[in-house]
């Protein structure tokens, strides 16, 4: 068994290692996103703390002027922090990677950029674009899907090789095991790096990866964790119950949904798309774990104000919980700033990894090699090389 699994454990990472390596680094790019996108477009950062908030009605109706053709807007993203803008989403313009969006200032509606996600106007979410779908659309986030099952077949299977075998007594082995010799020579040394830092970062590898494969595949981690904890099927998004009249104002809305869950911060607000849909409004409600996520929900009917839903994450059964919890998980805001670093530094192992999988392989290949023909230059010998390896 030990056997197979090193030889899955190999080959599976020589062959796919640099693919699994590229989409931990976009990952860790990816923590600080927002943040990023700031220092490369200063110019939509403007911090003015005096001045009063501009209505999201003159919010959205700058933003639309802005965009040719003045489609309606679909959504409005809320201001991270103190100094960035509100963004404005539109439909994806045909043959673009992804949908129009407008950073607007939140205090005088000075429309500050706009960029198509996907694309080099926005880097991060060019970057986004290539962790999420190596640029390949359906397919590539298909492939991401089946990389984050991968990695976590490389957590377990890594994790068996580890173990300290039965055979070697004493309790060296376990201090051998969790720590990096500084005696040994270079394969040592890189060996060690491998299963070392592999094993201290597998519990953040593992709950990456699952959390990963969550997002790629929601109706089938859905269906696994119905199966072990109380699961709410998802509400249906209810639309208004008049189909004509005159709409209320997007803040009018936000009042309604501030008396739903009073305390909490705004974080999007879902503009009605049509004559029958509803408002549709997330917060970060009182109680919540992350910062920037907003989890919890209501609905609102266009017209007459009415709450036609709502769903306050930290109320809904464990099942939901789970499935609400991973997204945040995987860039680290459940876990605070702390959290995000950790998820940075997370993304950087399946690199290190790679390489450090990549030297052991082609050193011991040199190894055989040159045993039949010649001594190597800078040998290392049968003995040096664990028996793993």
């Amino acid at each position: 068994m030990r056997k197979t699994f090193f030889i899955l454990h190999k080959y599976a990472g020589l062959t796919l290692g640099l693919l699994l390596a590229l989409i931990g680094l976009t990952g860790s790019l990816l923590v600080f996103d927002h943040a990023l996108d700031e220092k490369l477009a200063p110019h939509t950062v403007r911090f003015n703390p005096s001045a009063q908030a501009a209505s999201y009605a003159d919010i959205l109706t700058a933003a639309q002027a802005a965009v040719p053709g003045n489609p309606a807007p679909t959504r409005l993203m809320t201001q991270r922090q103190p100094g960035s803008p509100h963004v404005v989403r539109f439909p994806t313009p045909e043959g673009a990677p992804g949908p129009v969006e407008v950073s607007v200032s939140p205090t005088d509606a000075e429309v500050l950029a706009v960029r198509t996600w996907g694309t080099s106007q926005s880097a991060m979410t060019w970057i986004y674009r290539l962790h999420y779908t190596l640029l390949a659309g359906k397919t590539g986030k298909t492939v991401v899907g089946f990389m984050g099952l991968l990695l976590m077949l490389f957590c377990i299977s890594g994790a068996v090789l580890w173990w300290p075998k039965k055979r070697k007594p004493g309790k060296g082995k376990w201090k051998r095991a969790l720590t990096i010799s500084r005696t040994g020579n270079r394969f040592r040394f890189y060996f060690d790096v491998h299963q070392v830092f592999g094993i201290y970062f597998l519990p953040l590898l593992l709950l990456i990866s699952f959390s990963g494969v969550t997002l790629v595949f929601p109706s089938q981690v859905e269906a696994v964790v119905g199966s072990l904890f109380k699961l709410e099927p998802r509400p249906v998004l209810p639309g208004s119950n008049a189909e004509s009249g005159t709409p209320i104002s997007p803040d009018q809305a936000v009042a309604i949904g501030e008396t739903v869950f009073p305390g909490g911060v705004l974080k999007r607000i879902y503009l009605p798309v049509d004559n029958k849909d509803s408002y549709g409004l997330t917060y970060r409600a009182a109680g919540e774990a992350w910062s920037n996520y907003g989890a919890s929900v209501v609905r609102i009917d266009q017209y007459s104000g009415e709450v036609l839903m709502s769903q306050n994450v930290t109320e809904i059964p464990l099942g939901n919980k789970i499935l609400r919890w991973q997204f945040p998980l995987h860039n680290g805001d459940a876990l605070g700033i702390v959290g995000r670093w950790l998820v940075l530094i997370a993304g950087l192992a399946p690199a290190l990894l790679f390489g450090t999988g990549l030297y052991l392989w082609w050193q011991k290949r040199s190894l055989r090699q040159n045993a039949s023909s010649r001594e190597p230059r800078n040998p290392v010998r049968p003995s040096d090389i664990p028996a793993e390896v």
